[in-house]
């Protein structure tokens, strides 16, 4: 068992030591000892180690730990708000016994008032949930503001590039999808009035990439709306651009296919969620909160959905906001199996969501966004296709979302 498997499974003999015996009992000491003992090991192999846990797996260095798949202990720390946990050297025994007092109390709902959406601190240990912005204390300049001609036939070709990257390499080109997330903001910030110039697709194997850019677009002009900090809407913009990055593992054939698929190929697609979330925890470059969201875009505001969640809990507020765009640019966009749907429907539907499928805050934000942001609509080869809106009059059945 390597040193990092060793300490995580100390700390969970603690935590059910905590629940087991009181304060002062012989096993809880001799526990705590243990915990001690593995992370002065752990600490002398990797200086500054850090951990975040994902429904059940526990990934270090950047790499799943194979050791401790669907360990009970990451499902309960992720379900109270502790998805990553960083140690520093010099963390003292009082560090660690207040670091698991506090677990021990959000995991008992002793302190009703302790907060998962902040990094909480102590002198050496970090932990919380994966914040929009990651760990970062540091926001950087904002995006400067620029006349210019939207055209982003250049971001589509990058990010097709990028999908052939991970298909060669499994791994995301971390600078590159910084860079697009950049010059899709500029795009966005080009005239006086913020614009979410969508791309409109011309080709069926183009979708992937077109609806990457539209969410990601979508979902910055939504943070922004909101009031987000720059660093969070760049963040989110980043997440939400590589949130399908799963389908680089599904063949085209069954993405693209025209007719009902079967129950095989179904759950081939939902693979796509997971896949993703793999993708981007084994890629340099600190992708956890795209990890988050690639994994959890497919679930409801209260989780359920796919991927089945042992333990349902609601998604990350970037995963609640993003799937609303997500949602809306798949039904405008036309897919092999059906026509776009027309901007009024598609709003419709959502609306008809809100509190059920989707977070009410974030539809309500989003329809007033759109009511103020008109999206315009352009194509990477200068043209239109009128053709789509009249056939989208024809669109399938609500309950056929993709």
């Amino acid at each position: 068992m390597t040193s990092a498997a060793a300490f995580l499974n100390a700390v969970g003999k603690r935590l059910s030591a905590m629940s087991l015996y009181g304060a002062g009992h012989p096993s809880r000491d001799q526990a705590m000892d243990q915990v001690l003992e593995e992370m002065s090991m752990l600490l002398r192999e990797n200086a500054f180690p850090v951990f975040n846990f994902l429904d059940g797996d526990v990934v270090y260095e950047n790499c799943v730990m194979a050791e401790l798949r669907q360990w009970e202990w990451s499902l309960r720390l992720a379900g109270v708000g502790v998805e990553r946990l960083e140690i520093s050297p010099g963390t003292s025994r009082s560090d660690l016994e207040a670091f698991l007092e506090e677990i021990h109390a959000r995991l008992n709902l002793e302190d009703a008032g302790a907060s998962v959406q902040e990094v909480s601190g102590q002198s050496s240990i970090r932990f919380g949930e994966v914040g929009i912005e990651g760990l970062s204390d540091s926001d950087p300049e904002p995006l400067t503001t620029a006349t210019m001609e939207v055209n982003l036939r250049e971001e589509a070709e990058t990010i097709g590039w990028l999908h052939g990257e991970v298909m060669r390499t499994g791994e995301v080109p971390a600078s590159e999808a910084v860079a697009v997330v950049k010059l899709l903001s500029l795009a966005m910030h080009s005239e006086r009035d913020v614009v979410v110039p969508l791309v409109h697709l011309k080709q069926v194997d183009q979708y992937t990439t077109t609806h990457s850019i539209n969410v990601s677009m979508l979902s910055m002009g939504l943070a922004e709306y909101l009031n987000f900090a720059s660093v969070d809407v760049r963040a989110i913009g980043e997440a939400a651009l590589l949130h399908d990055v799963g389908k680089t593992k599904i063949p085209l054939s069954v993405l693209n296919k025209p007719g009902k698929l079967t129950p095989d190929e179904w759950k081939l697609i939902q693979t796509h969620t997971t896949e993703g979330a793999r993708i981007l925890l084994a890629s340099s470059g600190h992708m956890e909160l795209a990890a988050i969201v690639a994994y959890e875009h497919h679930l409801d505001w209260q989780g359920e959905g796919y991927p089945e969640m042992t333990y349902p809990r609601q998604p990350h507020t970037a995963s609640r906001l993003i799937q609303v765009c997500d949602i809306y640019d798949a039904l405008r966009t036309r897919r092999p199996f059906r026509p776009p749907w027309p901007h009024d429907r598609a709003v419709e539907f959502i609306r008809s969501r809100s509190g059920e499928a989707m977070d009410p805050e974030f539809v309500d934000a989003f329809l007033s966004m759109i009511r103020q942001w008109e999206p315009r609509q352009i194509a990477l080869d200068g043209e239109s296709d009128p053709e789509d809106e009249t056939r989208a009059e024809e669109a399938v059945d609500s309950s056929s979302v993709p």
